[in-house]
């Protein structure tokens, strides 16, 4: 990574940080909310109930995810990662 790209990835991480934080936020009130309108659970046990489920499925995260994200990405976008010449780029 550059130095001059340095401030760049630190504030798009804090950005999708951010992003995922609210994102989250909603995912959860909105499965809580549905399990007490229904009246499946009350509203104390549906709180905990979905922070230990939410905290289990972060425990058991394998980043497979992200992996395949990046392995589809083009090397050019991945910062310190060396890069072949592209068709595009040989002249003709």
């Amino acid at each position: 990574m550059s130095g001059g790209n340095k401030p760049l990835y630190v504030a798009l991480f804090f950005i999708v940080l951010a992003f995922k934080l609210v994102n989250s936020s909603h995912d959860t009130e909105n499965t809580v909310a549905t399990v007490i309108y229904t009246r499946s659970l009350p509203p104390l046990m549906a709180v905990i109930w979905s922070g230990f489920w939410n905290c289990f499925g972060v425990a058991l995260s394998t980043g497979a995810v992200a992996y395949n994200i990046v392995t589809i990405m083009p090397a050019e976008r991945i910062p310190g990662q060396p890069t072949k010449r592209s068709l595009a780029s040989h002249d003709r």
